[in-house]
C-alpha cells in the first residue's frame, strides 16, 4: 500500500509517518518512510510518503500513485491537488470539522475525516495534528494498533511529551468518521498559488485580531514578524492579512496581550 501525506511545515507530516513507520513494524509489516525536504518553512505545504507491505519493499522512488492520501491542514485542498495520482477508489483522511461530504474533495474517492485541529488544541495546545491523525489513520484503516502506535508515540518522545501525544491518538480514534463515497460530489477549485507569490493567507488555521485599545506601540510584534505582515499606523499595529501566514509569533511574544487568536472559519 502507498500512502502520500500532505501537510504544512511545523504541522509534523514527516514525524507523523516516522511514528507510523514505526508502529506498523511493531506488528509485523515492512515500511518505507521517504520525507520530501526542500525550501520548506513553518506554514509552507509540505509532503511526505510511506509504503506498507506484508514484504521486503525494494521501490525507492516517490509515491505517484498512492492508495490512500492522508491530509494534516483542512485548508489545504484549496491550493494544492491533494488528491492528484490517487487511484479510483482510493482513500483520503483528511484533518477537517465535518464529515466527508462537506471537504470540497470530490471523485471517484471515499473520504474519512477527523477534527484534528481540535483535539491538537485540547491535548497538546498547539495545532501540532500529525499525531492526531494516526489515531483516524488507526480506525478507517485497521491497519496499525493502537498499542503499536502509542508505544511508536513514546518511542519518539518521553514524559509530558509524549502522554500529550498519545492522549492526541486516543482521542483522534473515538472522533474519526467512517469514509463515505464523494463520486457524487463536484470537487472545489484548486487555485493553485504562484511560486514566489507573497499571499500566504491561505496558510492560517489561525489569525491574530489587534485590539488597539491594548496596544501600546512597542512594535515587538512589528520586528518579530518573519512575514513581515504587520506595520504600524499611528502608533498601533496593523497587518496584512495577505501576508500574515497564522505562525501566531505576534499573539505568544505581545506583552499587552493586544491580539486575540481567533481560528479561521472552514
Amino acid at each position: 500500500m502507498e500512502i502520500r501525506f500532505h501537510g504544512r511545515g511545523g504541522q509534523g507530516a514527516v514525524t507523523g509517518v516516522r511514528v507510523l513507520s514505526t508502529a506498523l513494524y511493531y506488528d509485523g509489516k515492512f515500511t518505507l518512510g521517504i520525507p520530501m525536504y526542500g525550501t520548506e518553512r513553518r506554514g509552507a505545504p509540505v509532503v511526505s510518503f510511506l509504503r506498507i507491505s506484508e514484504g521486503r519493499i525494494n521501490e525507492r522512488d516517490l509515491v505517484h500513485e498512492p492508495d490512500m492520501v492522508v491530509v494534516l491542514d483542512p485548508l489545504l485542498g484549496k491550493t494544492v491537488p491533494i488528491t492528484e495520482g490517487l487511484k479510483k477508489g482510493g482513500l483520503v483522511l483528511i484533518n477537517h470539522p465535518h464529515g466527508g461530504l462537506e471537504t470540497g474533495i470530490g471523485g471517484p474517492y471515499k473520504v474519512a475525516t477527523v477534527d484534528a485541529t481540535k483535539v491538537a488544541m485540547e491535548t497538546i495546545g498547539r495545532p501540532i495534528t500529525n499525531t492526531a491523525i494516526l489515531g483516524a489513520f488507526a480506525k478507517v484503516t485497521g491497519m496499525v494498533t493502537m498499542k503499536s502506535l502509542e508505544e511508536a508515540a513514546r518511542h519518539q518522545w518521553s514524559g509530558r511529551i509524549a502522554d500529550m501525544n498519545v492522549k492526541a491518538i486516543q482521542k483522534a480514534y473515538e472522533m474519526a468518521t467512517d469514509p463515505v463515497d464523494v463520486s457524487g460530489v463536484k470537487a472545489q477549485e484548486v487555485k493553485r498559488e504562484g511560486r514566489f507569490s507573497r499571499n500566504v493567507s491561505s496558510w492560517r488555521l489561525y489569525r491574530p485580531v489587534f485590539n488597539d485599545s491594548k496596544c501600546v506601540g512597542c512594535r515587538r510584534c512589528y520586528i518579530l514578524c518573519p512575514e513581515v505582515a504587520i506595520g504600524m499606523k499611528e502608533n498601533k499595529a496593523a497587518v496584512n492579512y495577505d501576508f500574515c501566514k497564522g505562525c501566531g509569533i505576534c499573539f505568544e511574544e505581545c506583552p499587552t496581550k493586544a491580539i486575540d487568536w481567533v481560528q479561521e472559519t472552514i
